[in-house]
């Protein structure tokens, strides 16, 4: 399961300027290498390259997740032919008015809408019409038994008339907002009670009994996911009597973080990892077309191991691991037209529970630093489009784990609740851009 070369290093002790050398002569690749190492001796030492062991890969399934408190509210649906169809509705409680206001005798009302903004997160085909309606709850938003946080498998009922909808083409680079006008029934219903100071506006308590909350949902004939920010406003807009009638407005806003969350569902029939689920929760690669389907939001997430490492130790002479260096390859040709690679993705470190732990970091000065990959895109060839990591302190670390493990690391990118950009991961079976683990290690004759 391994292959080696070797790099003769004469007397490590020497100056630098050989290491440097040796490195250029071994590879025609940039290599980021920590040779700050002790040896126990003078004598004649090898420096050698492992470059083909097994990565295993496998994809994991995701249970669920928090998806409250994320500051983003998810509303739409895709299909993909990797991952399945994925949507998302949102939900979300409505507090009392922001400011306050007195409504004078002979004011009118007028209308009712509610005001999305854009955060620029979106997936799917923006050039296709984009469809988004706005429900009203018809139960209130509480925590399920046993939970103090909603999770993307959470949902409310909701009305099926809706307030309000729009359709529309959105251009994310040119349009920040979205305004969907509501019901003037529920408006003018809301306007008088606001107007008549009704118990149902006096407190929190008695507004959100009397009106438990929104439901944004995406049309079912989209193919686009778009993120709003959690600063979504319902606004009421009505005209003051005067010599010259003056507008105004009562602005509602979510009434807290922790009560807006997002639903959001997969339907893998007819792709690879249709058997991902409760009763499958691992898929080796070998049986979903050589690769690792990476998209925790949808519920699938790669987990990379390492098997064969101890069989360091039957390699001759072998003293230490110096360095690691992981490359991880998608799949070429999967992340055409829309289906865009996460900028940045971390390795947590996991184990047969496939939970996630701590991240891998890198030392910085007096601190260390989560890494994310430094995502190379090959747009020439694309077979060298990559995310690369140092993973040596990670494997020093099993190397010297005298126990039978499942341990490995976990691939997501840090804002993996609010992202719905997903990676197919190469493994070894595909020839021309495989995920690789690169280990150098001395060796003592």
């Amino acid at each position: 399961m391994m292959s080696k070369r070797y790099l003769y290093l004469k007397n490590l002790f020497s100056p630098l300027s050989l290491l440097f050398t040796v490195f250029l002569n071994a590879s025609c690749e940039k290599q980021s290498l920590d040779f700050n190492s002790s040896f126990i001796d003078n004598t004649i030492t090898n420096l050698v390259l492992v470059d083909s062991s097994t990565v295993e890969i496998t994809t994991v399934y995701v249970d669920s997740f928090v998806s409250s408190n994320t500051n983003t509210i998810l509303a739409g649906k895709y299909k993909d032919e990797q991952f399945g169809t994925v949507s998302s509705q949102s939900f979300l409680q409505l507090g009392l008015p922001s400011a306050s206001y007195d409504i004078p005798n002979g004011a009118v009302f007028d209308s009712l809408e509610v005001i999305l903004k854009l955060n620029k997160t979106f997936y799917g085909d923006t050039l296709s019409a984009y469809n988004i309606a706005v429900h009203q709850l018809s139960e209130p938003i509480i925590y399920p038994a046993s939970q103090y946080s909603f999770y993307n498998t959470n949902s409310r009922a909701y009305n099926s008339i809706e307030l309000g909808s729009s359709k529309l083409i959105i251009t994310p680079s040119t349009r920040d907002t979205i305004a969907i006008k509501l019901s003037s029934a529920l408006g003018k219903e809301l306007f008088d009670k606001l107007q008549s100071k009704d118990a149902a506006v006096e407190s929190i308590e008695q507004f959100v009994s009397y009106f438990k909350g929104l439901a944004i949902v995406g049309g079912s004939n989209n193919n686009l996911i778009m993120g709003f920010n959690d600063s979504l406003i319902m606004r009421l807009h009505y005209r003051k009597p005067n010599v010259f009638e003056e507008n105004a407005i009562i602005d509602f806003g979510i009434n807290e973080a922790n009560y807006q969350f997002n639903n959001i569902k997969a339907d893998r029939t007819g792709t690879s990892i249709a058997a991902l689920g409760p009763v499958n929760k691992q898929l080796p690669s070998a049986k979903t077309n050589n690769a690792g389907y990476d998209q925790y939001i949808s519920g699938a997430v790669v987990k990379l191991r390492f098997p064969y490492l101890k069989d360091l130790y039957q390699l001759p002479n072998f003293l230490k691991i110096i360095s690691a260096q992981l490359i991880v390859r998608p799949v070429q040709n999967s992340f055409l037209n829309f289906y865009q690679l996460p900028p940045n993705l971390k390795l947590s470190a996991t184990d047969q529970t496939n939970q996630l732990g701590a991240d891998l970091t890198l030392a910085s000065g007096t601190s260390s630093i989560v890494q994310y990959g430094n995502l190379y895109i090959d747009n020439l060839y694309g077979t060298q489009t990559a995310y690369t990591y140092d993973i040596t302190n990670y494997l020093v670390a099993q190397l010297a784990n005298t126990e039978t493990n499942q341990n490995g690391l976990l691939v997501l990118p840090p804002n993996a609740t609010a992202i719905f950009n997903r990676l197919l991961i190469a493994n070894s079976a595909n020839t021309t851009n495989k995920t690789q683990l690169k280990i150098y290690y001395a060796s003592v004759k």
